[in-house]
């Protein structure tokens, strides 16, 4: 990977960061050990972001999806594809790859694949923890990148199962699961970050819009024409221009508003649907918590958040955010320590600048995992709790605990969470892939006896409890294929009846809507089955159909009978603005499973067209002379070699083969004798020398009619055996052509007798 070189913002940002050099660290190692600087301040103040940014993606490249919002759930661990050989060293084996890699690598790597495109200073995060292994990490980032990206439990297709791993899986034993139901419901379902439907409208609204780094400095420079609205191509940034490191703050901080802005009628359309539960994109503002180009919120996000925080308040809903799984307390990297309490800090504030009531506020959490094991469980929880009690009081009034599906179970989290005086956040599907077997059986039936001590930690500081729940994919055997989260929901757990319960799953909404559908919950009355492609909740161009055209005699007739005239088509009735995107008058917003594409018709797919469909009517009109052109040219070379007997052979070339010869004789008519008896007619086969007769055209008699003897009529025979007889030329019956009611060509022959000398 060739070396690039750095700005001198960076160079100087690197020199502010990096501690004195020691001759015992290496020096790839001080980069990565180096602390990270505090978040600094918005630079809003000083210049505005530019008000003509473009937050759709699908019109602004620069603009993309945050990968956690696109998945069932962000808390998806990256393991190592390679099952365990041992049952005893599953835990040991199965340990996250990149576990305790800072939270600054996953925000560039979603962000972008390509690493190569980061600066040097970014590199780093990248290296695996131990330092000797830094001296191959630019050859060995792109290769682990790709690795952890193939290895997301959320990825799309199929995985597949080793046959070692697929033995032990058939050998587990069956789940022993509740009968109970918490009906009638009475509790709040939600769903994470990302709702299919709205996300899909005209315009989208979504919040969890994101960009790469190097959007971000590609944005300091000034736009080529400044008074234009930004272009993906006509309009894009000048580098040839100085740099302002402001500018591209501004753009980075333009997205997060937008993201802030949809919350609102997201939080709207959830209400009319019966959710009153949401999970906030950790992604919503855009490397908010990268040590290198991260910013505070406020204030110019305050006003924004605070507005969507009036907007739960006045509806009821319950907001929480979810920290990926590289922020992690327990880490033994002090630099990763030091990322994850920046991003804690970031999560905290977003939450804090909502503005919630007092128990909305306290019902606000941040789930956490407890991170990887690093080869010791026991030293791995004695770093979370040393480092747990270093955190602000503010960030410790949020912090709840969830039980993982590759390292810590309930049994693991319980004692801690009674010990730190910190909520535990049940999720049944990591339940059942991950447990303490010589303490409870897989499924949801024994789980129920900590109920009691798991809803202590939450009544203890007085928050509203909630559980996760999901389904595996169907046909899921092995671990790693039961881990990927199913697209739907069809059940609920046995839990209490006024419990809030987050639904992870693909479909997003669609999956809340499926439970309610299938169980009666309260709300399903008010969704309808979506039509394909027909969204009438939104405003889109119109233009009146065109009229046929009526013929003359047609209309001539109308006036006549003084037909009354059509009302003119009108356009749709203008949708409000406060109903745009809301689900029409019949709310027809549910789409069945495997249908997503009713949301927006396919884009049309532009096939490879065939090469001979494909010229244009000035190509075909020059192929076609060029073809006449060729068949004139052998038609003359005919001509000239064939001499007197007049014969022309006419070849003409064509993409299939060439066609066969064909001779013209048009020397002679059919009816007229060969004056030479020799000679043979050019139509009789050559090979053959037995005579055949071929019928001639005689006039028939009729009443009162003699026939002369002296006219004869052409003879078509060979005429080896008996010469033809002469006949004057003007003897020949005329021939003429006439064309026929139907069409078609026929011969017309007149009979009439001809002056015989």
């Amino acid at each position: 990977m060739a070396k690039r070189k750095r700005s001198a913002v960076q160079e100087e940002q690197v020199a502010s960061a990096m501690p004195p050099p020691s001759a015992a660290i290496p020096a790839m190692s001080r980069v990565v050990a180096a602390p990270a600087p505090v978040r600094r301040a918005s630079s809003r103040r000083t210049q505005p972001p530019p008000a003509d940014i473009d937050p759709n993606p699908e019109s602004n490249p620069d603009i993309k999806d945050a990968q956690s919002a696109l998945r069932a759930s962000p808390d998806g661990e990256r393991t190592e594809t390679k099952p365990p050989s041992k049952a005893g060293k599953k835990k040991a084996t199965t340990k996250p790859a990149t576990v305790d890699t800072p939270k600054k690598s996953i925000e560039i790597s979603e962000s972008d694949s390509s690493l190569s495109e980061m600066s040097e200073i970014e590199q780093p995060a990248t290296v695996a923890s131990t330092p000797a292994k830094t001296a191959n990490t630019k050859k060995q980032a792109p290769k682990k990148a790709a690795a952890q990206v193939e290895a997301d439990p959320e990825a799309d297709g199929d995985e597949d199962a080793d046959p070692e791993e697929l033995t032990a899986a058939m050998l587990r034993s069956p789940a022993v699961n509740s009968s109970f139901l918490p009906l009638p419901w009475k509790g709040r379902l939600g769903y994470a970050c990302l709702n299919t439907y709205l996300r899909q409208a005209t315009p989208p609204v979504f919040s969890s819009r994101t960009c790469r780094i190097a959007s971000i400095l590609e944005h300091r420079h000034p736009l080529k024409d400044p008074s234009q609205p930004e272009h993906a191509t006509k309009n894009r940034p000048d580098k040839d221009q100085p740099a302002d490191v402001a500018r591209g703050q501004a753009y980075v901080e333009a997205l997060g508003v937008a993201n802030a802005k949809d919350i609102a009628k997201m939080l709207r359309w959830n209400d009319k649907y019966n959710i009153k539960f949401f999970r906030l994109s950790s992604e919503m503002f855009p490397f908010a918590s990268h040590d290198v180009y991260g910013y505070k919120l406020a204030p110019f996000a305050s006003e924004a958040l605070a507005e969507a925080g009036r907007v739960a308040a006045e509806l009821g809903h319950r907001l929480t955010t979810h920290p990926g799984q590289f922020t992690q307390l327990g880490s033994p990297r002090p630099e990763v320590i030091t990322a994850a309490i920046r991003d804690l800090e970031y999560h905290c504030e977003l939450l804090d600048l909502l503005k919630l009531p007092p128990q909305q506020d306290r019902d606000a959490v941040m789930i956490l995992h407890m991170g990887g094991v690093f080869g010791d469980k026991a030293a791995t929880i004695a770093r979370f709790k040393e480092n747990y009690v270093k955190l602000p009081q503010k960030i410790k009034d949020r912090i709840v605990l969830e039980n993982d599906d590759v390292c810590y179970t309930v049994h693991d989290l319980l004692p801690v969470c009674e010990e730190l005086n910190i909520p535990l956040c049940l999720d049944y599907h990591h339940n059942n892939i991950l447990f303490d077997a010589d303490k409870m059986r897989e499924g949801t039936l024994d789980i129920m006896e900590l109920y009691p001590r798991i809803k202590a930690g939450w009544d203890k500081k007085g928050i509203t409890q909630k559980m996760h729940y999901s389904e595996p994919c169907p046909g899921a055997i092995t671990g790693r294929q039961r881990r990927k989260h199913s697209p739907r929901v069809y059940s609920l757990p046995p839990c209490a009846q006024d419990i809030d319960l987050m639904i992870e799953a693909k479909d997003k909404e669609q999956a809340v809507f499926e439970v309610m559908r299938t169980l009666r919950l309260p709300g399903h009355e008010k969704i309808n089955d979506m039509l394909p492609y027909v969204r009438l909740d939104e405003n889109k161009p119109w233009k009146p159909p065109t009229k046929k055209k009526t013929p003359k005699k047609k209309r001539a007739a109308e006036d006549e009978e003084d037909l009354s005239e059509e009302p003119e088509p009108q356009p749709p009735p203008i949708v409000p603005e406060e109903e745009i995107a809301m689900g029409g008058p019949d709310n027809r917003v549910y789409w069945h499973v495997g249908f997503e594409e009713w949301l927006r018709p396919k884009k049309r797919e532009v096939k490879p067209r065939d090469p001979e469909k494909a010229k244009t009517t000035a190509e075909k009109a020059a192929q076609r002379r060029a073809e006449k052109a060729a068949w004139q040219a052998a038609r003359e070379a005919s001509a000239e070699g064939d001499g007197t007997e007049g014969s022309i052979k006419a070849e003409t070339a064509s993409e299939g083969g060439d066609l066969p010869k064909v001779e013209i004789d048009k020397s002679k008519s059919v009816y007229s004798k060969n004056k030479d008896s020799k000679a043979k007619p050019a139509r009789a086969p050559a090979s053959k020398k037995k005579t055949t007769k071929t019928a001639v055209l005689t006039p028939s008699a009729s009443d009162g009619d003699e026939v002369d003897d002296d006219v004869s009529m052409p003879d078509l025979t060979d005429g080896e055996d008996e010469p033809p007889k002469k006949v004057s030329r003007s003897a020949a019956p005329a021939i003429s052509r006439r064309q026929s009611s139907r069409g078609t060509k026929r011969k017309v022959v007149n009979y009439e007798e001809a002056d015989v000398d």
